[in-house]
């Protein structure tokens, strides 16, 4: 739970510290006064980035040399402190008292989902976004899938220079490391699509039935048996050699691979109208919520960009009875709110009370 956060220099907030609820915060107030931007604070300490921007050095305010981030929660009954700092070229992040080294140190400390208007996405995107959705997501519960993607990705990356230099004597060391994580990547992957999918419908907003399918070749092939997989792998990355030479990377493995939505069985991409996207993807993130939750020792909290530009009069009354089990949640709204929530007004980087 999330008690306390402390702003300095971040986006439009020059400096400003607030308390949250246990249960429902509402953030609202005019558009462009940093609600969202509020939000984005928090997702920072769930996942080490942005939920809308790539780039660290957007989020400092105008004119200050960095930014500065501290949170206070409660997790396992002890008080604990997050901080993180950015100051253009250099970055801080301390858990407590200790030094974390990368980014990807943070997840799972705190863990968490955003449901934004930018999400849609996830719909109309390219693969990269959905794997990116797996990815983040495996990552906050499951430390071993982490520890796996970063193996396979550094492996890739030496063997995409060999391929580009042709020098291939020693590729089959990185292959051989490529091939045991993506074998265990892929039957993750797999698994928790899987999970996801029975409780996306579980949690679909309307009367839309949402199905997932994990779009993989080796799967497709050989199953979920790990020696089988990795045997997959070998073959291809033996077989495409000399035509990945020509182009300089790899053309096969998980990085390849899709997450595919459909709704009444068409895929949603193509065929779902832009309500019935809004509603998959609301969908998509309770059930991520769940999953969450399911697999780990705390509850996530829950975070809704601009409720009332994501969702319908209809869908959007369905949502906030969903609320009320979801622990501690934070919602943004350009509009006075209408249900019983802690209040929290924003006007131009301020909170006002």
């Amino acid at each position: 739970m999330i008690k306390a956060i402390y702003l300095r220099d971040f986006r439009n907030y020059k400096q400003a510290n607030i308390t949250f609820s246990p249960k429902s915060n509402m953030i609202w107030g005019d558009n462009a006064q940093g609600k969202t931007n509020l939000l984005e604070a928090l997702y920072l300490f769930i996942s080490g980035r942005s939920f809308r921007t790539s780039h660290l050095k957007e989020l400092i305010h105008f004119g200050a040399p960095a930014f500065y981030l501290e949170i206070l929660f409660e997790k396992n009954e002890i008080e604990q402190t997050l901080k993180f700092s950015f100051d253009g070229d250099e970055r801080k992040i301390l858990h407590n008292a200790t030094p974390l080294a990368s980014l990807s140190s943070l997840l799972g400390i705190l863990t968490g989902v955003v449901l934004s208007p930018e999400d849609r996405s996830l719909i109309k995107g390219g693969p990269t976004i959905r794997r990116h959705f797996l990815d983040l997501l495996l990552s906050q519960a499951k430390p071993l899938y982490l520890h796996h993607l970063a193996r396979y990705l550094r492996a890739m990356k030496q063997r995409n220079i060999l391929l580009k230099k042709r020098a291939l004597s020693t590729i089959s060391i990185w292959e051989e490391q490529m091939a045991t994580a993506a074998a265990f990547l892929t039957r993750m992957r797999a698994h928790t699509v899987a999970e996801l999918t029975l409780l996306s419908q579980s949690e679909a907003l309307g009367a839309d039935y949402l199905e997932l399918t994990y779009r993989s070749s080796a799967f497709a092939a050989k199953g979920d048996h790990l020696e089988d997989l990795h045997a997959f792998f070998l073959n291809q990355f033996t077989k495409h050699r000399h035509r990945e030479c020509d182009l300089g990377m790899s053309l096969s493995g998980p990085h390849r691979d899709d997450l595919i939505i459909l709704v009444q069985g068409k895929e949603a991409r193509q065929f779902a109208s832009e309500g019935q996207q809004k509603s998959c993807v609301a969908a998509l993130k309770l059930a991520q919520w769940k999953w969450l939750k399911d697999l780990s020792d705390q509850t996530p909290i829950f975070c809704i960009d601009d409720v009332g530009v994501s969702f319908d009069h209809c869908r959007e009354h369905e949502l906030y009875q969903r609320i009320e089990g979801l622990g501690q949640v934070f919602i943004t709204s350009a509009r006075p709110p209408v249900w019983n929530a802690h209040l929290i007004s924003v006007q131009n980087g301020r909170f006002v009370f």
